[in-house]
């Protein structure tokens, strides 16, 4: 075995126990929140959707802050996830995401209010927080929080937004490839995320809005039309999802264990509950409630799994496991191969396509995510310039090469952040848990757009935005 190898056998090591501390924090939180996820899905929508949104010119509204958190949510991996997961583990691996889903609602509700509390106003009046800054403002440990900063930095502006690139230059060089042409695409997609970072945060949720949206709207119409295509296979392949859930078919490797390993993966991976990622940017909403960003947050785990539960059926209403296994093809591969069964040779330009929006909306907000963290350490200009020279190198370069050593220390770097946002929850989720309870009374008491004061809390240390 090479370094390489045992160095990535290591992390996968490690990744088992941010899974089972992940879990507990979504059962602990399903508990101290009483089912939230389940009971309070029409308060999400309208804390989502309300056209009272609070955000001006300096700030983001609720509804623009979602539409980014969905754009970093729905991203390739709701394309190849959910392929990835059944290829691998087998249909019961969809029921585990599902099952990781619902109790990371409730996590995602906690993490995003937690960052709500302690996020700080900069100087031109935009808010900034997130993990950092709960480690900083809420727990006091500063050197930690400036070694989450920095592993935030090069895991979303070297990692994720190499990962990203690499997956828009293959889209496009296997639907529309020539000679030269990843030079062409290159000086293409540097030349966007100049466009992006020039206009900063205010561009990248103009774009979002625009965006996201109508992207989801598109795909989910494409995977529907595909299942209904062949909708005689629709009872057989929920029969396989929840069957395979606890009796493993002989085609996966590792039995039981494996599977539900496989399958809450790919769920943390595509709704991000619980690694402490999305607070970056849910915490840049301007709300009169922490609790209504917390509720906004937890739709967007639900609604993200929608959309990778229909990409699953795509594929499991036309193939069974052992079909699937025969053919010996890849996820984007075998999900074109799947898709001209309805759309005939304009499958692969139709995932390809795809793959290159999703890739491109999860960019922009890495770009925002690895700002969000940069200014933790101050706002200076030069250190803001390094960041836009360090992205626009990134993505000319990624567009050539890809390093799976790469991957695996932007794995590395993922489960560190993981581990270090599940001690900040445990820690801080209880104000949380307050917020949660003041915003019900205010609701159950008529208010329809309840205000937070700190002082409801039983603990104010390092929350600086919010009126007593």
């Amino acid at each position: 075995m090479t370094l390489m190898e045992s160095f990535g056998t290591f992390v996968d090591d490690l990744w088992y126990v941010a899974f089972v501390l992940i879990i507990i924090l979504g059962l602990y939180s399903t508990v101290r929140l009483k089912g939230l996820q389940f009971t309070q899905i029409r308060e999400m929508c309208r804390a989502t959707f309300s056209k009272k949104s609070v955000g001006d010119k300096s700030t983001l509204s609720p509804f623009r802050v979602f539409c980014m958190s969905m754009a970093n949510r729905i991203g390739v991996g709701n394309i190849t996830g959910p392929v990835l997961a059944i290829i691998i583990g087998g249909p019961g691996a969809i029921f585990w995401m599902w099952i990781f889903a619902l109790i990371g609602a409730a996590t995602s509700f906690l993490e995003s209010t937690v960052g709500q509390l302690y996020k700080v106003r900069t100087s031109n009046g935009e808010f900034h927080g997130g993990p950092a800054y709960n480690v900083s403002n809420g727990l006091g440990l500063r050197r930690l929080a400036i070694i989450v900063a920095f592993i935030m930095v090069l895991m979303y502006i070297v990692g994720f937004v190499s990962m990203e690139v690499s997956s828009m230059t293959e889209a496009m060089d296997v639907a529309f490839g020539f000679d030269g042409g990843k030079l062409i695409f290159a000086i293409i997609f540097t030349l966007l995320t100049a466009f992006i970072i020039v206009g900063g945060v205010r561009r990248v949720s103009d774009l979002a809005v625009m965006i996201v949206p109508a992207m989801a709207m598109i795909w989910l119409i494409i995977c529907v039309i595909a299942v209904v295509a062949n909708y005689s296979g629709i009872a057989d392949a929920f029969v396989s999802i929840f069957v395979n859930a606890f009796s493993v078919p002989s085609t996966v490797g590792g039995g039981v264990g494996a599977m539900l390993i496989i399958g809450m993966k790919r769920g943390i991976l595509s709704n991000e509950a619980g690694i402490g990622t999305i607070p970056n940017i849910s915490s840049m909403a301007d709300v009169r409630h922490p609790a209504a960003q917390g509720l906004s947050q937890s739709l967007g785990v639900l609604m993200d799994t929608v959309v990778c539960t229909l990409t699953a059926l795509v594929v499991l209403t036309c193939l069974g496991h052992g079909e699937i296994v025969d053919l010996g093809l890849e996820s984007v591969p075998l999900l074109q191969f799947v898709l001209t069964d309805t759309f005939g040779s304009a499958a692969s330009y139709i995932v390809a396509i795809f793959l290159f929006v999703f890739a491109f909306t999860s960019l922009m907000t890495d770009y925002i995510i690895g700002e969000n963290n940069i200014l933790h350490f101050g706002e200076k200009r030069w250190l803001i310039m390094g960041l836009n020279i360090l992205i626009l190198v990134v993505v000319f370069l990624s567009s050539f090469y890809s390093s799976d050593a790469l991957f695996i220390v932007v794995d590395l770097m993922m489960v560190l952040c993981g581990l270090v946002n599940v001690f900040v929850i445990f820690k801080l989720g209880g104000r949380a848990v307050e917020a949660y309870c003041d915003y019900r009374r205010q609701r159950e008491e008529g208010v329809e757009e309840p205000e937070f004061h700190k002082g409801s809390l039983s603990d104010t240390t390092g929350i600086t935005v919010w009126d007593e």
